[in-house]
């Protein structure tokens, strides 16, 4: 009767706890339907968490369904019922050209949010691969790329959405391509910041036994940095880039208000707020809504990432 080794008991405990035919596939999505649990019942003991959480819902169901939620047409003017007051047609109002100011809320909303998202999802999509292979190789070639990134960081955010959202108005874009523009001039200046942050993370995980034993093992150097890295990179990442959608906002926002986002008639909520301001005595209401519309969504990403931040923090979870 020949010996039971060590490893062969654990390999039998093993399967008595998942079963003998759960395939390795099976094993892998059960922990990480169990990681999402986790996160989820954490996400529910912090108020904070979930609050921002709740708010941010809403903003997503009028993202989906902005079309359905407006009760009027965003652009129709109609001069008859200038500024009027809040009533049963129009629960927020009109503004100085008859447009209803919640349908306008609404759809600008709708529009804002989307392009946040977009902004930053290009930063991400840029500055993730440039921080995690330039903490990987190192050497001169990091040395190289965050020379590169630091020129980026050094020219002032302000200025490099104005210069590429300028330069973009000579060609007298119109529609989809002039917020293709602005979702490009923000995601520019938010790439060099997440490729920093990747590529801290990915200059303490590089020195990992795990790394090291992958290497060993001969596996490629691009499915490592994949593997390895990236997934430990994943929770600061998320957390800047929820507090960036608040900053994205903001942004977008200002710029409108500048007359250089989205050109009227669409709606927007920094040009309304920019079209209210002569009305600020007399109708406060045109700008309040508007107003309140983007502290709503600043507020929200904001309460959210810092619930995360306290949850995906290990140094905030000891605490």
């Amino acid at each position: 009767m020949t010996e039971i080794t060590q490893n062969q008991l654990r390999a039998r405990q093993r399967q008595d706890i998942v079963g003998v035919d759960e395939t390795p596939f099976r094993i892998r999505m059960r922990r990480i339907r169990a990681g999402f649990s986790n996160a989820w019942h954490e996400l529910l003991k912090s108020r904070t968490a979930t609050i921002g959480a709740v708010m941010i819902a809403c903003l997503l169901v009028m993202v989906l369904f902005a079309q359905t939620l407006a009760t009027h047409n965003p652009v129709k003017s109609n001069y008859r019922e200038r500024t009027a007051d809040i009533s049963a047609e129009h629960i927020m109002g009109t503004d100085k050209f008859g447009r209803d100011i919640y349908s306008r809320v609404i759809i600008g909303g709708q529009r804002t949010i989307l392009m946040s998202v977009a902004a930053v999802c290009l930063g991400l999509a840029i500055g993730i691969p440039i921080g995690i292979l330039s903490g990987f190789y190192g050497g001169r070639f990091d040395s190289i790329v965050m020379r590169f990134t630091d020129g980026f960081l050094a020219f002032p955010g302000l200025l490099l959405y104005l210069l590429i959202i300028t330069v973009a108005r000579e060609w007298k874009l119109q529609g989809f391509w002039n917020d293709a523009i602005l979702v490009f001039a923000l995601g520019i200046a938010f790439w060099p910041e997440v490729a920093r942050l990747s590529r801290g993370t990915a200059l303490v995980v590089a020195k990992k036994e795990y790394v090291e034993a992958a290497r060993c093992m001969g596996e490629r150097n691009i499915w490592i940095a994949l593997g390895q890295i990236l997934p430990n990179c994943v929770s600061p990442l998320i957390i800047n880039a929820t507090v960036r959608l608040g900053y994205m906002i903001l942004i977008i926002a200002a710029l409108s208000y500048l007359g250089l986002g989205t050109p009227p008639p669409e709606p927007d909520w920094g040009s309304d707020l920019r079209a209210a301001q002569d009305h600020m005595e007399s109708h406060p209401l045109i700008a309040v809504f508007p107003g309140l519309a983007i502290c709503f969504s600043v507020l929200a990403f904001n309460l959210f990432g810092d619930g995360l931040r306290d949850i995906l923090d290990p140094r905030m979870t000891e605490r």
